[in-house]
């Protein structure tokens, strides 16, 4: 029929743009009928085809017209991804995780350093809040109409845009990946043979594991014994030496007890075996790990987290097995950047582990220990959350909750001493914007991402920006001449500096129209700004 052909000619359209042959169209005539040339002069290219044919070549193509560019952690992509699932809108995700500095390269282009940035067919269209408004008034179709008259994504920056999602697939994929024949699959039969209902996190003799070991399909298609085999478990870090039995107790690497007592380091279940990677690769790969997890069990468009799902799920057993690698890594050796990034990400793996692992703080008077009590062991040194923030990413200052801090007479002290051995981590001086980057767990938090060292500026400038830019935690009066900020600007207001500088860094956070909107509030408040924190969120982000 005369449809089947229209058909048959759109697709065949859509693969030689797919190839990369130089086509051009003829615009559908009575019969339905779309003729392609070649290298004809006087007819338009197919970039300038009618929006809906270009909509439909795409569909044909497989390529999805409407593409989201993401990153990992972010509670306002996961939103617009869900609300374009729930619509039926196919879209095409491009995550720059692999590849933070490629927001600077999209700012050239749309104007915004922040996610989600939504294109239809290569044009601009908005941010999360411009995109789903106009799926609120417009439907989709006001959708796929929308950003005609923008600027179009320069091709090679299109195309570093799907490498850089290529590049985090590859990352994120190790997670749930067990090739056959593997240590990794041996261990993964051995675990389900071993973890019962009654003891989930046993505590094992070699004799045990040996055993178990024998009756599993993986064990016959090695060719080693049962003892060489553990003995290989074990170097690989996949079975764990207990500390202090002499190699006569085993734990599962992925499934380590929990700390016996409050105020126990999380990774110090199991003696790693071996040298540990570079303490940069090692605090990337696991904030990436718990990133991950955290964006695969996010509900409510991000804003909530299923921490039971996420504890069961087998790739937090691995973030767990690796954050043992810790206790053998030397931050020492790092620069300010590359320490500053570690640290960021480890504080915030950190948080997420102790959700899953020993629950959330109930009350205030919990709260006040909670950060203090939970642990990992550092190159043989102890930090807990707040020995990460106050200590090393604060320029060792005193804890907001410190009594040093509450009482007048009391003289306010960092948590390193003198002669304490982690005094040589502390950074100095400290960046205010570590704020906008280190999430506790509760609702009113930053969100979480991964830090890397060469983008460790932009990055915090991007988690400024997206803190800042949220009438939540920024907001202004106009006629009362108040700024209404978040608490964190009142408990650490020492960290921002004066009032001018504490201005100076709003007006260079808050964006687009909110930030023209707040220059024009302090000219006209003349100086004379009246200050208001708002009620602080303390609930945790759980589903």
């Amino acid at each position: 029929t005369m449809a089947a052909r229209h058909e048959w000619a759109l697709a065949a359209c859509g693969l030689l743009v797919f190839l990369g042959i130089n086509t051009a169209y003829t615009p559908p005539l009575s019969s339905s009928v779309v003729r392609l040339h070649r290298d004809v002069p006087h007819r338009r290219p197919l970039s300038q085809a009618p929006r809906y044919l270009r909509m439909r070549v795409s569909a044909a193509s497989g390529m999805a017209p409407v593409q989201i560019v993401t990153t990992e952690g972010c509670k306002f992509c996961r939103k617009t991804k869900e609300t374009f699932k729930s619509r039926g809108i196919e879209y095409e995700e491009l995550s720059v995780a692999g590849d933070p500095m490629l927001l600077q390269k999209l700012a050239a282009v749309t104007g915004i350093k922040t996610v989600p940035q939504v294109f239809v067919d290569g044009r601009f269209v908005g941010d999360s809040e411009t995109t789903l408004s106009i799926l609120e008034e417009k439907s989709t179709q006001g959708l796929l109409s929308a950003g005609i008259d923008a600027k179009s994504l320069p091709t090679d920056t299109l195309d570093a845009l799907r490498e850089a999602h290529a590049t985090y697939t590859t990352q994120t994929k190790m997670y749930d990946d067990v090739e056959p024949g593997t240590l990794k699959a041996l261990y993964v039969q051995l675990e389900k043979a071993l973890m019962t209902p009654d003891e989930p996190r046993p505590t094992l003799s070699p004799d045990m594991v040996r055993d178990a070991l024998e009756s599993l399909s993986e064990f016959q298609a090695q060719d080693a014994s049962s003892s060489d085999i553990v003995r290989d478990l074990i170097a690989n870090n996949w079975l764990g030496v207990v500390p202090g039995s002499d190699g006569k107790l085993l734990v599962l690497a992925r499934s380590p007890p929990k700390p016996r007592r409050k105020g126990d380091p999380f990774n110090q279940e199991f003696e790693w075996s071996g040298d540990a990677d570079h303490p940069g690769q090692i605090s990337e790969q696991l904030q990436r790990g718990f990133t991950y997890l955290l964006d695969r069990h996010g509900k409510d468009g991000g804003r909530a987290v299923d921490y039971k799902a996420l504890g069961e799920d087998p790739a937090f057993g691995e973030m767990v097995r690796l954050t043992h690698q810790l206790q053998k890594c030397d931050p020492s050796i790092l620069s300010r950047e590359e320490r500053m990034a570690f640290f960021i990400n480890i504080y915030n793996t950190l948080i997420v582990h102790a959700m899953v692992v020993r629950g959330p703080p109930k009350d205030f008077a919990a709260r006040l220990l909670f950060y203090g009590e939970i642990k990992y062991v550092i190159g043989g040194e102890k930090y807990s959350c707040d020995d990460i923030e106050n200590g090393v990413l604060r320029g060792n200052r005193a804890s907001p909750a410190s009594v040093g801090e509450i009482l007048p007479f009391m003289k306010p002290k960092g948590p390193f001493k003198d002669g304490d051995g982690r005094i040589k981590q502390v950074i100095n001086p400290p960046d205010a914007r570590i704020h906008f980057a280190l999430n506790c767990g509760a609702k009113s938090c930053p969100a979480i991402k991964v830090y890397t060292p060469a983008a460790l500026l932009p990055g915090l400038q991007a988690a400024a920006e997206a803190f800042c830019s949220d009438p939540a935690n920024v907001d202004f009066d106009q006629d009362t001449s108040t700024l209404k900020l978040s608490k964190i600007f009142q408990w650490y207001r020492g960290d921002f500096g004066s009032d001018e500088q504490l201005q100076g860094l709003l007006k260079e956070a808050v964006v687009g129209e909110r930030g023209e909107e707040l220059g024009r509030f302090f000219d006209s408040a003349g100086g004379k700004v009246n200050y208001e924190f708002v009620p602080y969120d303390w609930d945790l982000n759980e589903a």
